[in-house]
């Protein structure tokens, strides 16, 4: 219950992005006030929402240029 009303930060929490093989962080997005405890990616891998501790689910799209990053090994 104190997670919440702690902080006055905005976005204090954030889900991290890792790729599956290479174990390296590619993503990063703020916007809980509390602990995420769930994600889930939409079918389509376009979205994805997330529910924290703090109460919300909130529904996150990637930009246009998310699709058009290629990673180098």
């Amino acid at each position: 219950m104190d997670v919440t009303t702690t902080s006055t930060r905005i976005g204090k929490f954030e889900a991290r992005f890792f790729h599956l093989a290479f174990e390296e962080e590619f993503g990063r997005v703020k916007g809980h006030f509390g602990p995420i405890n769930s994600v889930a990616f939409h079918p389509d891998g376009k979205s994805y929402s997330s529910g924290g501790e703090d109460g919300y689910v909130r529904i996150h799209y990637f930009d246009p240029q998310y699709f058009e990053f290629e990673f180098e090994a």
